[in-house]
């Protein structure tokens, strides 16, 4: 009985030892299993950790780069529509070359503005030199004498005729028409004033004979000026070959 009990419980140590010895492999194996598992799961978690790092990097990046605007969108899609859309391209060519007429037509236009007004500045210039000259002239005989109903003189010009009368008429004709003397009607289209006076006080020699110097008589010396006012009325046509009256 003993015997036999020894055989069974050396049998059966064997045979725990046979189990253990078949189980510890699978043991080992689980445990590189879950180590493994473990390896997995760290590994799981840095890439977890690595993506958040990379979706943090693109947001950063979305903030930092310019936004797009609608308008840019916008401007893009017409820019595509145009493209893909030959009438649109059409139409705008046929825009550009009516643009480019219309500058055309109005750089001719400023030129010739630009021409006229060179001939405009003459036309100008010319007209303010015919005033000037006017006017130039015009004190010569505005205000010196002054004619009404065709023989009524001022009495400034008619004590002219008067003087002129006394000391000239002998020899230039009753109202200066010319006799043995020049037509002193005719003679002041030619000779200025300070001519006439230069004259009447210094004398002078002509083909026809001479006229003498009036310095010495205070009543031409003195009175002139009236005489010349009478004159011009004759020369300018004023008054005729009448006798005056006195206004």
């Amino acid at each position: 009985m003993n015997k036999a009990k020894m055989i069974i419980g050396i049998s059966a140590v064997c045979a725990s030892l046979l189990i253990i010895m078949l189980f510890l492999p699978m043991l080992k194996g689980s445990n590189h299993g879950y180590n493994t598992k473990t390896e997995a799961v760290i590994l799981v978690k840095q890439q977890d950790e690595d993506v958040d790092s990379e979706d943090e990097d693109e947001a950063e990046e979305q903030e930092q780069a310019p936004a797009v605007t609608m308008n840019d969108e916008t401007a893009q899609e017409e820019d595509v529509a145009t493209e893909a859309d030959p009438t649109i391209q059409e139409q705008m060519a046929a825009t550009e070359e009516v643009d480019a007429t219309q500058e055309e037509t109005a750089v001719p236009e400023v030129a010739a503005t630009q021409e006229e007004t060179p001939a405009t500045e003459v036309e100008a210039a010319t007209q303010e030199e015919t005033k000037a000259a006017e006017v130039a002239k015009a004190p010569a005989t505005e205000g010196l004498y002054s004619v009404v109903d065709g023989n009524k003189l001022d009495e400034h010009s008619y004590n002219g005729f008067k003087q002129y009368r006394n000391w000239c008429a002998r020899c230039h004709g009753t109202y200066g028409q010319g006799m043995v003397g020049p037509n002193l009607a005719d003679s002041l289209n030619v000779i200025s004033k300070e001519q006439f006076y230069d004259t009447v006080e210094n004398g002078k020699s002509g083909r026809i004979g001479s006229m003498p110097s009036w310095n010495a008589n205070p009543q031409v010396m003195e009175n002139r000026d009236q005489i010349y006012a009478y004159l011009k009325a004759r020369s300018d046509g004023a008054i005729g070959e009448v006798k005056p009256k006195k206004q």
